[in-house]
């Protein structure tokens, strides 16, 4: 076995795994979550009858606040700090830009690249623990959550690698599973990654309009 398949070879049965566990749950996904249900009946008990989209739009997805909101937002978090370590695919070519402002950025995100990414890791499991001791396994796209986590601690991992083997197919793979790790979470966490999503697209467009008008020549007034 060469080392290009030694190296491929885990990155790509974790993402074996976690499609199989994407495809389990759009396969046996409930219209309405467990804990969702229970919520609605104490509801009807008071009188109140919500709907699952509106116990949906509550903090906390359906029980109001507390520490499940609190943990909600953890998962939040975790998501827009992996997408600020995403980011760097995206800004190290703009390492030698002749805008100042540009090259400046591009050199912090190089800098905070594996922190921002860890503290996402972290966060993460964090937020995973929560909702695998407080909920019922596969309910409310918890599948989706668990292959998100594997991904992203894959990814942590040859992030690792990478500072202590230098070769071109585990920054590859490290590269293969960012994409990756963005598909499992479009599934997971919905409106709040499409958010991060169209607010990354935003800044990169900004930057390419802002590097383009500061690199053309400026025209002399006669």
């Amino acid at each position: 076995m060469n080392q290009k398949i030694r190296t491929y070879l885990p990155a790509i049965l974790i993402i074996l795994i976690a499609a199989g566990i994407l495809i389990y749950q759009a396969l046996t996904k409930q219209d309405v979550p467990d804990d969702l249900k229970q919520k609605m009946h104490e509801a009807a008990k008071n009188g109140q009858n919500l709907t699952p989209e509106q116990m949906k739009g509550m903090r906390g997805k359906g029980d109001g606040g507390g520490l499940k909101g609190w943990m909600t937002q953890v998962g939040n978090v975790s998501i827009f700090l992996g997408t600020v370590a995403f980011w760097w695919f995206r800004f190290k070519k703009k390492m030698t830009s002749k805008v100042p402002f540009i090259k400046k950025l591009s050199k912090f995100l190089y800098k905070v690249h594996n922190f921002v990414g860890w503290t996402a890791l972290i966060l993460t499991a964090v937020h995973g623990a929560y909702f695998l001791y407080t909920k019922k396994l596969g309910d409310h796209d918890q599948l989706s959550g668990i292959a998100a986590g594997l991904i992203l601690l894959t990814l942590a991992m040859y992030g690792y690698v990478i500072r202590k083997i230098k070769n071109k197919w585990t920054r590859q793979v490290h590269r293969l599973l960012s994409f990756t790790w963005l598909i499992a979470l479009a599934f997971h966490a919905g409106g709040f990654f499409g958010t991060c999503v169209g607010a990354s697209i935003g800044l990169w467009i900004l930057i390419e309009f802002f590097e383009r008008s500061q690199s053309q020549p400026k025209k002399q007034v006669a």
